[in-house]
């Protein structure tokens, strides 16, 4: 996996290494206040706004080290390389014994320049300046890495996983350098725990599926493989939204869209937390109580899950999924007047949706209105041909009326695959069991 450089793009501003002084007042304070308004707009990811906040800055206190060494983190991150090692230099120029320039400088020489002994160089002077440093640390595990010297990489990686075991990154890279030494058991064994505390990052669980196929479990081996693929595809998928939720944390609509995918790829923890806070930024936010309201309802905390779909609606009273939702919790517990309002009113709202049609003709299917019911269910298989539940649900419908041979035909029309097939092959059956006598004979 290709190292990020985490450090110079986002986490700047969490100082691992000893800051350097501030600068003198009186126009520090005013200074100091710029600067720190660029540390958000970078840790935003905003970085041009970032860069000409800390140029303000600088205008002001023009020999502030730290604010030579953020400038050129904004600028590494706009692939200014030039510029950024003139201001990592000026920063060095100006406090000597300052770490963090050299852990960027050691960082940008490899990384876009491939000097691999420079890089070393500033990296272990930042050591000797900070042994703390972590970062400086990893960053010569990775090189180690990447020139084939394995064991002083793996070496590296392993204490740094010894003295913290949160720095997922260096037990990831410890499971990968174990892979390519050929200790297959330890590499699995490391790349687990790395899955066990990040389950959603794909690297682990490609790492886990190639150290099993070269064990010769290859059936296992295939479906982490898999895992790693699906989480991928997921990732790619979520890292538009991730990046706008950090460059407009107070937008609660950023909030909800990262929630709703989360949701749908099983991340409930992570989408509850959007969600609320979506909410928090803005207590009026409807879809943030309609998500939540969702995600409990999926929990089976359906008297909870109607509190938040009325509280939606109260805010915005066309979210068709709110009323669709409070329809089926209804359904369920019996309330099928209310259902049916519910469906119907989410109809009116989006006339286009065919699942909530069949969850009309279901409505109408317990209350023997079975002419409603067909209509409902043949409207939602012209929406969506491909809703197979409609489908059996509209063979239901002519079972009831005792038209078992229609039955029979429309369910063993519908795509076989999974256990719903094997309900509807029970279902089948039981038709057949119904049918006139002269209707079993071969044809």
């Amino acid at each position: 996996m290709r190292f990020a450089l985490l450090f110079l793009f986002f986490c700047a501003c969490a100082r691992e290494t000893p800051d350097p002084p501030q600068a003198p007042a009186p126009p520090a304070d005013s200074a100091a206040q710029t600067f720190d308004a660029g540390c958000i707009l970078q840790a935003r990811g905003l970085f041009t706004q970032a860069e000409q906040a800390y140029r303000q800055a600088l205008q002001q206190a023009p020999a502030n080290p730290q604010y030579h060494y953020y400038l050129g983190v904004t600028l590494h991150a706009q692939s200014r390389f030039a510029e950024a090692q003139t201001q990592f230099e000026k920063a060095l120029e100006l406090k000597p014994d300052y770490a963090g320039p050299r852990i960027a400088l050691g960082k940008m020489l490899y990384d876009v320049h491939g000097k691999v002994e420079e890089a070393r160089q500033f990296l272990s002077e930042a050591l000797e300046l900070a042994p703390s440093a972590v970062e400086a640390r990893y960053i010569l595990g990775v090189i180690h890495q990447r020139e084939g010297q394995l064991q002083k990489a793996r070496e590296i990686f392993a204490a740094i996983a010894a003295a913290d075991s949160t720095h997922l990154q260096a037990r990831l890279k410890l499971g990968l350098v174990d892979l390519k030494l050929g200790n297959y058991q330890e590499a699995e064994r490391q790349l687990r725990q790395v899955a066990h505390l990040s389950p959603h990052e794909p690297a682990a669980f490609l790492g886990i599926g190639q150290a099993l196929l070269r064990m010769g479990r290859a059936a296992e081996g295939e479906r982490v493989l898999e895992r790693a693929r699906v989480l991928g595809t997921q990732n790619d998928q979520l890292k538009p939204h991730q990046d706008a939720v950090r460059q407009y944390p107070d937008q609660p609509q950023a909030h909800s869209n990262l929630a709703a995918l989360y949701s749908r790829f099983g991340r409930l923890k992570l989408a509850v937390e959007h969600y609320r806070q979506s909410i928090l930024i803005d207590s009026t936010y409807a879809l943030g109580y309609q998500g939540l309201g969702t995600l409990l309802q999926r929990r089976g905390k359906d008297n909870l899950a109607v509190r938040y779909y009325l509280e939606a609606l109260s805010h915005d009273s066309t979210l068709a999924e709110s009323h669709n939702n409070l329809g089926l919790i209804f359904h369920k517990q019996g309330e099928l007047e209310n259902a049916l309002r519910r469906y119907e009113r989410a109809l009116q709202l989006a006339p286009t949706t065919g699942f909530y049609y069949s969850n009309l003709g279901n409505a109408y299917l317990e209350m023997d209105r079975l002419d409603q019911a067909q209509a409902a269910v043949e409207r939602a298989i012209e929406l969506d041909p491909k809703l197979y539940s409609a489908r059996v649900l509209l063979g239901t419908i002519h079972a009831r009326r005792g038209e078992f041979a229609r039955a029979i035909a429309i369910w063993e029309d519908i795509p076989s695959g999974g256990a719903a097939s094997e309900a509807l092959q029970a279902k089948i059956a039981e038709a057949r069991r119904k049918l006139p006598t002269q209707e079993h004979a071969p044809r």
